[in-house]
This record gives structure tokens, C-alpha cells and sequence, in this order.
């Protein structure tokens, strides 16, 4: 036996002793809790307010659902994935083919399904289905595709390849959640995999065929009316029309689960975000390349580090031990899958309630899964603005506790009987292989239950079953009618077979409903189904312009949208909405603004004023605005600075001043020479005088923006007339003059030392050096000192340096952190550290390893021999020497003394500290042990969302930090105190990953044995 063999069977005694474990145990040394049977698995649930689990469906006639579709007859075609979870190696093809579509029915209309037919079979990896005329359209990476049955048997003989391209890198992180959309379009997540998609030509596979290898994806070319030009879907998701079959991006890339709401607001969870919602569409935001968009999506509920849960099953013996398994070794982990029993690691198929048997406060409620913890979760949402707000619905419990480990629940779907169908995958283990040690792996059975499955209806109290539905025999007039019952699934389905037969004798009672119908989501229907038909008439789109509903109000702009750049009536009544108290209106008239802009771009400039002189405050308007004035932004932008445009708020309101700089930046970042004049002059002549704060706003952003060009701000001064150009450099010198004046404001001397960032060296030198005494406040000094990094001049390094010793330690951690951003600054920087006038003990960990990487090989050298003496010890080693702080008595108020000393700037705690690296909300239920490790070996375990980036800029700076957001336009860097940097791609050079965590190695250098017991003894404490 090895050595590593012989400690691992150390490890696996020592932690059976430590579980308490005894007798029971498999062969392969662990415990396994048998499956429960079908007939006993009601008996297993708790449920809240006296709803219950109907068993519906149980193996053998379904195994492994993870989705399913209800057709018009009530039949549902369940997506079966009995490969879950292998292949596990990244982006293998696969070489078995098990997955399934399974039709199955209630032939005696008792409720419960008994009737079960191999649709369609041979697909990997399948997670999601569609129905479309008398098919299905079927989700299966790389590939969508359509299978319908022709003859009438229950089995799909006709199999097209729709498209394909879709990465299979990850198996939890796949496309799925095909959905219709209010649109008449497919909606579907392609998750964190993304891909580049493509529109398949030629596809059909006729019965009893091997499924095609994926043909090429062609560039450009348009077949039959349909789109092949190929979609990159990193970090987005995607829908397409079922009839053209034109794929588009859109905004999203979460993972497993999405849904609508009545009103067409798309829900996303991503493993410990439990409820997103898509707030920014991607097409609108693409509109200008120079805004940066730091997240398309706003967390509405709390993340898994503070979201509790509360299970009733015991965690898995396994668990259990890689627990303490890691506490003794540690591994290479994902943080989400290191936590333990507590808190939120596994969020899937979120969906919001919509159907009419519940009582009415649970209508519009959230459900999700969270599979590791075998519970249903329910979240109330609630309008927070343009978006949405959601919070816990059952306080300390959960809306569904089942006490057996092989429950699943991962997925939801509204039900013709107006209940939810709960998705039970039914498995021994849930777990990405990955987050699995060899060793613990080869004693499991990932794939036990793949034989096994449950479809359950979530119940409200004195239900009764139904019979299934049939929609497929109904008459036009029959389906028009059924766009007003309560339960949306009868909506749904019934504008989905309208859409289908293209009845042109459904378009007047359609009218008649968007008009008068008292339902507001029948209304909705009508509406796109109008569209649908090529029959919404002018009429009905006044009508609905007018709307008593605000949600009604907001789809009625986008369907007027592309009418309303000719019409002036439609116009009009946009324009009239223009005071809309609801936000969501607003911002859609916004978006709206900018594409009816292109041919009323005085109107669209009335609609953007009108939004920015009452929704500036808004963060998301904000960045409608700049994606609507895209290549036009100084006509807002000059109004808002000179004041001639009307206030609803305080002039220098932060919102108002956010916006203006905006604004102004991608003024600056476009280069055109003439807008930027003009902005300067408004800024200096009018803003100025009156309003101060606007003039700083507008001119550090056009600073701003001309720096991404690389180009200088008095360079642009020198262009305008002599007069103007003479006013300005007057203003400047002012400037320069007020920054150091403490009889002004802290906000003024802080937004003049921002703006000379962006003037001449020799001019703000003086202003500049001077903010840095220690009788300035930290906000002046850090200011400061970061408007100094923007100039890559040799004279930075000795002002710093030399003010060594009166900078307090947050300072002196920004005043290296810049030093190390640019090559010219690193010699005097070392040299410092040589004499000793910068001691190399008050330079950060993370420091010391960008000193050790300068890519100058004799600079590197000399940074090496100034390092070796505090070079860090192998891992193993200090690990073994702290274990006497798991022994030591640790004290709670000496530990929070440590925690905000080394702790604060990165990590959130009790409401205090910075939101940077992981909250350690969650570090309550981690053993000492584990805690031991993540402070002191923090790279055996690094999320993905954890990781420490470098990014060398054209400018030649390099900067640091994890990667906040990332959109197409450009990313956001985070680091230590909360500080961010806001990157377009255009001025990245080069990017990479340190493969490290942004916490650094090193900290037993900072904290005693007995500081670490008293850490410990505060991070535990309740």
C-alpha cells in the first residue's frame, strides 16, 4: 500500500470516529440510505399551509425528469436525463446516447398518469422540451432539435437538427428552459457552457436513423427564410422564432432554471442566487459600444452566503466526511460546493407561480428547488423599482421538507389543473463529479437512481383532481375565449395554437378582447397574438397605449415601437406616457426612445429629458439613457450641464451628476472632436458659474473618455476658439487653486482633484502632492493619490515615497498598489524597499507576488533577494504549526479586533466590512479546522468568481482584481476597500487569471496562534 493510500484510510478512520459512525457502513465505507418506494414517498413531506405532494408519476413510467412540456390534450412529454451526470471530462463528446423524451398521459382522468411511450430516444445530456405543431422542440447539447409524429403512434418519426454549437463543457452548466415567450418566440438559458450557435440547413433524421454529427455552423447564409448567421452566447442566453427560425442573443447565462411571469418578466437562478431577473435587454444595450454595463441582472433575493435553509434530511454521510475530509487536506474546490448543511448551494428550476387552484397570496409567489437540501423554497416577490425585490415566504422552514435523501426537486412547472408539477429526479446523489475527491468518488454510485423518478402535484388544501384538457379540438372562437381564464397555462397554450393555425378569423374577437376584456393578461395576449397574426391595427394599439395596466402600457411600446418611427399618432401617445408613475414603463419608453430616435430624434431628445429629469436616481434608466443617445449623448448631455433644461430633482443631485459624467465619458470615448468642444465650453461657460458640481461631472468624464483614446484634455482645450479655449484653462487653474482650499466642501475639492487627473503634469503636480498631508481627510488623500496614478510620469514614485511615513496603512496598500500598476515606477519602488525607507513587512501579500513577477529580469532579481527573507513556508508546514490555535481559548472581542484589522477590506461579516471577497456569513457552520485552512491556504479552494485577474492596458498601467461584472463593452475589476475599475475591452491589451485567490497567502505572517483562536471564536459566533 502507498504512503497516500495508507493516509487516506487514516483519514477515512479518523473521520468515522469523528462523525460518530457505527456499524451500517457498505462495503465501500459508507452508509447509504435506501430509496423509499413509490407508495410510501407521500409520507416522507412536510408542507406548510396545508397543501400536500400528490405522487402523480413514479419509475418505471418516468425516471430522471428534468423537465416537461404539457400538450394541448394535457399529455405531458417529460425530458429524461438518464446520463446525468457522466460523461464528467470538459467538453467530451458523448459516446452513449440514453437520454429520452418520454410521452406520457392520464388515460382515465383519476389525475395520475399510467400511460408512459418512448417519444423520441438517442440524446445526450437532454434538460428541456418545447411544443410546437404537434412536436416538440427538444434541448440537447450541442443541439436543439424538432421531432414530431407523423402517424399517429406516440413516437416521434420525423427528427430534424434545428441548430447546434452549444458548448457541453459543464453538466450543470448546459443550455435548458425552453419557454414560450409573451412574443411568440422560444426563450432558453444556454447557462455558463455558452457556445457559438448556428442554424442547421439540412437536419432530418428519419426513424430508427443514428442521430447526425454536427454539421458546420456556416457564417453567413439564409435558407428557406431562415437566419445561419452564428451567435457567440458567452455569458447570454437566446431565443428564436419557431416559424423563421432565427436565433438571437439575449440577455442572461445563468444556470439551471428559468421562467415568466404573467407580465413577461424573465426569471433566471444561478446555484446560489435563487431569484434573477433580467432587467437590461441585451439588443438595447449593445446600442453604443463606450457605455459599460456592469450587470444586466439584479439578484432580487439574498445570495446563498446569507439565505438560509432549513432541512429536515440528514446530510449525506459522505458529505459528512469530505467535510472533515477537507478540514484535515483541503482540495481545489469550488467554494459553492464546500458548504455545508445551512445555507443555499443549490438552487434549480425557479418559477413563478401562475396558475388559478392556489389561494390568492400565493399567486405571483417563486418556487425553487434546492436539491442538496431535498426542500422546496418559496420567495415572495415584490416591485422594487424597474425591477424586483423577493424575500423568504416561510420563516424558519421551508414551503416543502422532505426527510428522504433521494429527493430531488429540480424543476416546476404550472399545470393545466392550475397547480405546480414538481420534478423529482429522484437520485442517491446529486453532485458535479468535479467537486468530488477521487478517492470518495470511486465509493459512489453517481449514476444510482437513473432507473428511478417522481412527478409530483403540489397540492393547495381540499384540491380534487381534474381531467386532462383538451384544447386540440377546440374552434378559434373557443381558443380566443380561453385567453381569459385565470390559470396561464389555458392562456398560454391557447395563444400558442392560435399562433400556430394563422386563423385570420381570430383577429376582430381579438381585438375586442385587447380592448375590453376586465383580465389585464388577457389583454397582454391579444395583443402579441395580434402581432403574431400581422393583424394588430392601429386601433387596438391606441387603445393599448392607454392601457389601466402599466404592464399592459410597456408591451404596447415595444409593439409600437417600429410604428411609431412613422406614425405620428402612435408617437404621440408614447409621448403622453411620458409621466408614467410606474418606473417599468418608464424604462421601456427610454429603450423605445432610442430606436424611434433614428428617424424623431427631437422627440426621442423630449422623452430622454423628461426620464432624466425624474428617474436619474435610477441606476438602470441611467444606463437606458447612454444606450438610447448612442453617438448623440452631448444633446442630453449639454441640457443637463448648462441647466437649461427643467429639475425634478436637487441640481447636483449624485443620480443627476452620475448620468452627466456618463454621459460625458462616452462623449469623450467616441473622439468626436466637435462634441467634445462643445461640451467643454457648456461645462466651463454655463455649468460652472451656477452649478459647479455639473461642470466637474462633465469634465472629468470627457477626461475620462479621451483617456481611452489615449488622448490628452488640454490637447482638446487648444482646439476651441481662442476665447473659449482662454476661459477654460482660467477655469482649470481654478480648479487646480480649489482643490487644496479647505474653506470649500470636501465634495468640491474631491471632484476638483478627480478632474486634474486629466489636465497637464506640470499643472496639477503642485494641487495634487500637497492633498497628501496627513491633515487632509482619507477621502482627499486617496482621491489623490489615485488621480497621481493616471500619470505616467517618473516624478510620481519619489512624491509617494518620500510621503511614506505619513500615509496611514490603507493608504500606504493604494500607494503600492500604484506604484506597481506602471514600469516606470518600479525601480524607485524596489529601491525603497532595499534602504528600508518602505519596510517590506508593510508591503500586502499580493504585493510581494506582483514584486517577485516584474517582468524586467534584473528588477525581478532584485525583488527576490528583498523577498527571501520573507518567503512563505510550504502550506503543510504552516498549517501543522497553527493547529495549537484549535486547542488556544479564543476570545470574541479580541478576534473582531483581528477580523477588522486583516479582514474588513475584503469580506462582509454582521453588516460590516466589504462586499469583495465571500461573505462570511456562512463561516458559522464551517469547523475551526476549515477555517484554519481557508485563512491560511486559501488557494486550495478558489471559486471561479473568486480569482485575481491582471489586466495590462494600452496605457501601459496594470491593474488587478476579481472580475465583478463583464459585459461585451468591457468589465469591472474589484478589489481590497470595495475599490472598482471600469475597463472598456478596447483599451485591454491583455488579460489573464493568477490562477489565485484575491486573498492572499501569507497572513501567518500577520496573526499569532492565539490571534487566529480568537478570529475563529468570532467568526463562529452567533
Amino acid at each position: 500500500m502507498s504512503i497516500a493510500s495508507c493516509f487516506h484510510s487514516y483519514l477515512f478512520v479518523i473521520c468515522c470516529l469523528l462523525l460518530g459512525h457505527s456499524g451500517g457502513y457498505a462495503a465501500d465505507g459508507f452508509p447509504r440510505v435506501p430509496p423509499t418506494p413509490p407508495e410510501k414517498a407521500e409520507a416522507t413531506f412536510e408542507v406548510q399551509h396545508g397543501f400536500r405532494m400528490d405522487l402523480i408519476a413514479a419509475e418505471p413510467l418516468v425516471v430522471d425528469p428534468v423537465d416537461l412540456a404539457y400538450d394541448e390534450l394535457g399529455r405531458a412529454y417529460v425530458i429524461e436525463m438518464r446520463d446525468y451526470p457522466y460523461p464528467e471530462e470538459k467538453n467530451a463528446a458523448p459516446t452513449v446516447f440514453p437520454g429520452t423524451v418520454r410521452l406520457i398521459e392520464d388515460t382515465d382522468g383519476d389525475g395520475k398518469f399510467d400511460k408512459a411511450t418512448i417519444f423520441a430516444d438517442q440524446l445526450a445530456w437532454p434538460t428541456s422540451v418545447c411544443c410546437y405543431k404537434g412536436g416538440v422542440f427538444v434541448a440537447a447539447a450541442p443541439d436543439i432539435w424538432y421531432f414530431k409524429d407523423n402517424n399517429g403512434d406516440g413516437k416521434a418519426d420525423e427528427r430534424r437538427k434545428v441548430f447546434t454549437g452549444f458548448s457541453r463543457y459543464n453538466v450543470q452548466a448546459i443550455m435548458n428552459s425552453l419557454r414560450w415567450g409573451l412574443d411568440n418566440k422560444i426563450y432558453g438559458s444556454a447557462s455558463g457552457n455558452g457556445g457559438t450557435v448556428g442554424h442547421v440547413r439540412e437536419g432530418t433524421v428519419r426513424e430508427g436513423e443514428a442521430p447526425a454529427e454536427p454539421a458546420a455552423i456556416p457564417t453567413r447564409s439564409v435558407s428557406e427564410g431562415r437566419a445561419n448567421e452564428a451567435i457567440q452566447l458567452t455569458r447570454r442566453d437566446f431565443r428564436f422564432d419557431p416559424v423563421t427560425e432565427k436565433i438571437e442573443a439575449i440577455s442572461g447565462g445563468e444556470r439551471y432554471g428559468a421562467c415568466f411571469d404573467d407580465w413577461g418578466n424573465r426569471f433566471l437562478c444561478n446555484i446560489r442566487n435563487p431569484v434573477q431577473h433580467v432587467v437590461l435587454p441585451l439588443a438595447y444595450m449593445q446600442r453604443n459600444p463606450n457605455l459599460i454595463v456592469p450587470s444586466f441582472i439584479n439578484d432580487c433575493a439574498e445570495s446563498g452566503d446569507q439565505l438560509r435553509v432549513y432541512r429536515l434530511s440528514p446530510p449525506e454521510a459522505w458529505r459528512e466526511f469530505r467535510a472533515q475530509r477537507w478540514a484535515l487536506e483541503g482540495a481545489n474546490m469550488p467554494r459553492s460546493e464546500t458548504i455545508g448543511a445551512g445555507f443555499w448551494t443549490s438552487s434549480s428550476g425557479v418559477c413563478v407561480y401562475r396558475g388559478a387552484a392556489y389561494p390568492e397570496p400565493f399567486r405571483g409567489n417563486v418556487f425553487i428547488g434546492e436539491v442538496a437540501g431535498n426542500l422546496i423554497h418559496r420567495q415572495i416577490l415584490e416591485r422594487d423599482g424597474v425591477t424586483f425585490k423577493s424575500r423568504r415566504a416561510d420563516e424558519n422552514t421551508e414551503f416543502v421538507r422532505s426527510r428522504d435523501n433521494w429527493f430531488r426537486p429540480v424543476n416546476f412547472i404550472n399545470a393545466p389543473d392550475g397547480t405546480l408539477t414538481v420534478l423529482d429526479m429522484y437520485r442517491e446523489t446529486i453532485e458535479h463529479p468535479w467537486s468530488i475527491p477521487d478517492d470518495i468518488k470511486a465509493q459512489l454510485d453517481l449514476s444510482s437512481g437513473n432507473d428511478r423518478g417522481r412527478l409530483y402535484r403540489l397540492a393547495p388544501p381540499a384540491f380534487s383532481s381534474q381531467k386532462p384538457p383538451n384544447l386540440a379540438n377546440c374552434t378559434t372562437a373557443e381558443l380566443v375565449a380561453h385567453l381569459e381564464n385565470p390559470n396561464s397555462w389555458y392562456r398560454e397554450t391557447a395563444q400558442r395554437l392560435l399562433f400556430e393555425r394563422q386563423d385570420k378569423n381570430a383577429a376582430e374577437p381579438l381585438r375586442q378582447l385587447a380592448r375590453r376584456s376586465l383580465l389585464p393578461q388577457c389583454r397582454l395576449h391579444s395583443a402579441w397574438l395580434l402581432e403574431g397574426l400581422n393583424s394588430l391595427d392601429q386601433e387596438s394599439l391606441s387603445a393599448l397605449l392607454v392601457d389601466s395596466s402599466a404592464d399592459v402600457i410597456r408591451h404596447a411600446v415595444i409593439l409600437a415601437e417600429p410604428r411609431a418611427r412613422n406614425d405620428g399618432q402612435i408617437f404621440e401617445l408614447i409621448y403622453r406616457q411620458r409621466n408614467h408613475p410606474e418606473p417599468a414603463v418608464q424604462l421601456q419608453i427610454v429603450f423605445t426612445s432610442g430606436e424611434i430616435g433614428k428617424e424623431n430624434r427631437k422627440w426621442r431628445d423630449y422623452l430622454l429629458h423628461n426620464a432624466a429629469a425624474f428617474y436619474s436616481n435610477d441606476p438602470w434608466i441611467r444606463l437606458a439613457i447612454v444606450s438610447s443617445l448612442a453617438g448623440n449623448e452631448e444633446t442630453l448631455a449639454e441640457l443637463l450641464i448648462s441647466g437649461a433644461y427643467a429639475d425634478a430633482q436637487s441640481p447636483d443631485a449624485k443620480g443627476r451628476l452620475d448620468l452627466i459624467r456618463m454621459l460625458a465619458t462616452a462623449v469623450g470615448a467616441r473622439g468626436d472632436t466637435t462634441a467634445v468642444g462643445h461640451m467643454m465650453q457648456s461645462a466651463g461657460l454655463y455649468a460652472f458659474p451656477k452649478y459647479p458640481g455639473r461642470g466637474f461631472a462633465a469634465l472629468t468624464g470627457l477626461g475620462e473618455g479621451l483617456a481611452r483614446r489615449r488622448q490628452k484634455f488640454p490637447d482638446q482645450i487648444a482646439k476651441l476658439p481662442a476665447h473659449s479655449a482662454g476661459i477654460l484653462r482660467n477655469l482649470l487653474r481654478e480648479v487646480a487653486v480649489n482643490a487644496g482650499d479647505h474653506k470649500r466642501s470636501e465634495v468640491e475639492r474631491t471632484a476638483a482633484l478627480q478632474l486634474l487627473a486629466f489636465l497637464d503634469w506640470h499643472d496639477a503636480k503642485q494641487s495634487l502632492v500637497t492633498a497628501l498631508s496627513p491633515s487632509e481627510s482619507n477621502d482627499v488623500q486617496r482621491t489623490a493619490l489615485r488621480s497621481l496614478a493616471s500619470f505616467n510620469e517618473p516624478a510620481v514614485a519619489p512624491e509617494l515615497l518620500s510621503r511614506w511615513k505619513q500615509l496611514t496603512p490603507p493608504l500606504r496598500d493604494e500607494a503600492v498598489t500604484i506604484l506597481l500598476s506602471r514600469p516606470i515606477w518600479h525601480e524607485p519602488l524596489i529601491a525603497a524597499l532595499e534602504t528600508g525607507d518602505v519596510p517590506i513587512s508593510q508591503v500586502s501579500i499580493p504585493q510581494r507576488t506582483r514584486l517577485a513577477a516584474i517582468k524586467d529580469e534584473k528588477l525581478a532579481e532584485r525583488a527576490k533577494e528583498i523577498l527571501a527573507s520573507f518567503a512563505l513556508g510550504p502550506r503543510k508546514e504552516v498549517l501543522d504549526r497553527y493547529q495549537e490555535s484549535l486547542s488556544l481559548k479564543g476570545d470574541t472581542n479580541r478576534g473582531q479586533a483581528v477580523y477588522r484589522r486583516e479582514c474588513l477590506n475584503c469580506h462582509k461579516l454582521r453588516s460590516e466590512g466589504s462586499d469583495v471577497g465571500p461573505s462570511l456569513e456562512t463561516v458559522q457552520h464551517r469547523s475551526p479546522p476549515e477555517i484554519l485552512i481557508h485563512v491560511l491556504d486559501p488557494n486550495r479552494e478558489v471559486s471561479p468568481n473568486f480569482l485575481e485577474y491582471v489586466v495590462r492596458l494600452a496605457d501601459g498601467r496594470v491593474l488587478t482584481g476579481l472580475i465583478a461584472s463583464e459585459t461585451d463593452s468591457g468589465l469591472t475589476l474589484r478589489r481590497a476597500q470595495n475599490q472598482q475599475d471600469n475597463i472598456l475591452r478596447s483599451e485591454i491589451d491583455d488579460i489573464a487569471s493568477s490562477g489565485k485567490s484575491l486573498m492572499p497567502e501569507g497572513l501567518e505572517q500577520k496573526i499569532t496562534p492565539q490571534e487566529m483562536a480568537d478570529l475563529i471564536a468570532y467568526l463562529k459566533q452567533n
